[in-house]
Formats: C-alpha cells, structure tokens, sequence
C-alpha cells in the first residue's frame, strides 16, 4: 500500500487534535448464512467524522456504501469490528442500551428516497414531529412548535406547507421534509443516503446547500452517499471512496477528487468530467483488459481484474485499506501496490493528450 502524506487543509470545524465524533474500525458486513454461502458486502472499512464535518463516501452501485451507513445505525447487524459515537462503543451495547441511545435522537439516517419513508396519510407536521414523540418530548403542541421550527429552517413555511400530505408537495419539498424530520431532535450527526440523486439540478443546489448551512449553523457532522461526484466537490470536507466492499481510497475532499491515486478513484472522476478541472485522465486508458479474469477476493488487489496497470504481485499480495482517518487528518491515503508509478504515467500521457 502506497500513503504518501500531502500537504492539505483540514476544513474540519473540530480541531484535529479532539478525538472524532464518529469512529468506524475494520468494519464488515456479511449477508446471507454461512451454511448457504454468505455474501460480504464489506470487509475490513474504516471511517472516522469529526463534528462539524461533511464526509462523503463514494463509489458505484453495489460497493458497500448504504451498507457501511446502515451498520452504523445498527439496520444491519456487523459480523466485526467496532463503531463507536462520541466515545460510545455502539457495537458493545446490549439491545435495551442501544434502543436507549436511539431515543436520545444523536444520530439520524436520511433515506433515499422520501415517497416510501414518508406516510402518505400523514401530514407534513405530523412526519416531522414523528422523532421528537420516538425521543420523548411531551406535549403535542410542543412537537407541533418544533416541526414548525424545523420546516422553517429547511425553507418551508410550516403555514404553507405543515398541513399539506406528501403526495401535495414537489420531489425537492419532499426531499426537505425528510431533512427537516432528520435535524428536528437537533442531532449531532446525520446521514444521507444519496440525498440529491431525484432532483433536478436546481433542487439539487438547494438540498446540498441546506446541507451545508445546517451543518455550519448546527454544528452537525454529516455523511454523504452520492454517485454525483461534482455535489460532494462542492461541500465534502473529505471523501471516502469504496470497491466491492474495500476501501481504496480517501483523503480531502479536493486531493481526492481533482489528484486520485488509485485507479479505480480515477476512472469514476474520468466519467465525471466537471470534477475535474486540471489534468484529466483518459476513461480509454483506464478501461480494463479483456482477457482479465476475476479471482477470489482473499488473493490480491480487489480491483485487479479492472485494472490496465496490474502486475503479477497484485494478484497474489492483497493490498491494506487506508488505515483509520482519525489517525491524521491530512494525508491522502490510497490502498495500491503501484499508486505513484501508475499516476506519473497517466498524468504525463494526459498532460500530451489533454491539455489541461
């Protein structure tokens, strides 16, 4: 594995000598039965988000995102590993303790699509103010006062809007409504499953840039799933990227996207051209050789079988994940027996062919 460290400013609003507030260590997810042959959807991932921060975590459909984001909410049971909130180890909590932390409200998931999270018989005060009855706040009218405060925050006039049903409202006001459900017991982190993947790039703008507000004016970390990888340029303070189930790279949010490492981080920008506003890499020079075969995901580099510049060590020596985040906040991190060799050569060939 290849880390050399890169000169980067950490954006993070928690000084990075505090400990993160969100700290996930060799994480892996499994389903199906042993006995039948079960599935890992991911193995051995870490990620660390210190309050404040936006982090996102990329890659294609069926890489291990939503699954590393819903083992965190404990939606989907780990086989190992640990996660911990705030200093809380959440894997080591007895049921009764984890449906007590729950209750607190600290940590929320977003779901990705708003039309099936949202009860369409319910009206839109009464969605938002579901959490604040799951954490305890008595008093209907006082749930009703902090629904009320939250559409506003999220840009909808709860006079407007609060008596509406979700079948009344636009994609882009839904979406804002499961956002105002998210803050509305004013969590301390929040995560978004693909949160701007429906909406038109005007609503779009706005989902992301109310993101980026409440986490400024609320303190909130936030993660971000998204395959739209010019969103997350624009508000990620740093970038998780995920190969079937592995962690391949990560580092801030700007090194990662605009100056990638691995192979596999290139060809996703290199489908993504407005990302990358420098030296582009050539999709034709990243494209897989056909005669490639996969192999077991416990001999050698995940990403092998796609990529043009594997060599023989990388079928037989695996390549470590990029160590845990919290370690340093810098560093650019990237799991790849020939990083550096492979990005010389694609930055010179790009540099002939593609002026930047």
């Amino acid at each position: 594995m290849t880390t050399p460290p890169v000169p980067a400013k950490d954006t993070s609003a928690t000084p990075a000598g505090e400990p993160p507030l969100l700290d996930i260590v060799d994480l892996s997810v499994s389903f199906g039965r042993a006995r039948s042959g079960a599935t890992r959807v991911l193995a051995g991932a870490h990620l660390a988000v210190r309050a404040g921060q936006i982090v996102g975590i990329i890659g294609e459909t069926g890489s291990g995102k939503t699954t590393l984001a819903r083992a965190t909410v404990g939606l989907v049971p780990a086989d190992t590993g640990r996660i911990s909130f705030a200093g809380r180890e959440l894997t080591r909590l007895r049921p009764r303790e984890l449906r007590s932390f729950r209750r607190s409200g600290e940590l929320q998931y977003m779901f990705q699509d708003p039309l099936r999270s949202q009860d369409p018989d319910l009206t839109v005060r009464r969605i938002v103010a579901e959490p604040l009855a799951a954490v305890g706040t008595p008093g209907r009218q006082e749930r009703a006062a902090r629904a009320d405060e939250a559409l506003a925050l999220v840009g909808l006039d709860p006079e407007l809007f609060g008596d509406r049903t979700p079948g009344q409202l636009s994609g882009g006001q839904r979406q804002r409504v499961s956002l105002a459900r998210a803050v509305v017991t004013r969590p301390r982190l929040l995560i978004t499953d693909e949160p701007v993947s429906a909406l038109d790039a005007s609503h779009r703008n706005l989902v992301l840039g109310l993101l980026d507000r409440l986490r400024r004016e609320l303190h909130l970390a936030v993660v971000v799933i998204s395959h739209d990888l010019g969103s997350l340029a624009g508000i990620a303070d740093r970038v998780v990227v995920l190969y079937r189930g592995r962690l391949v790279e990560q580092g801030p949010a700007g090194e990662v996207l605009e100056h990638p490492r691995h192979p596999y981080t290139a060809l996703l920008t290199a489908s993504a051209p407005s990302v990358r506003r420098g030296t582009r890499l050539l999709p034709a020079d990243l494209r897989a050789p056909k005669d490639r075969a996969p192999w077991p995901d416990d001999e050698g580099c995940v990403f092998a079988p796609r990529c043009r510049f594997a060599t023989p060590e990388c079928r037989t020596e695996p390549t470590t994940g990029p160590v845990p985040g919290h370690t340093e906040d810098s560093p650019h991190l990237v799991a790849c027996h020939h990083a550096a060799a492979w990005r010389d050569r694609m930055t010179r060939r790009a540099g002939e062919e593609v002026p930047a």
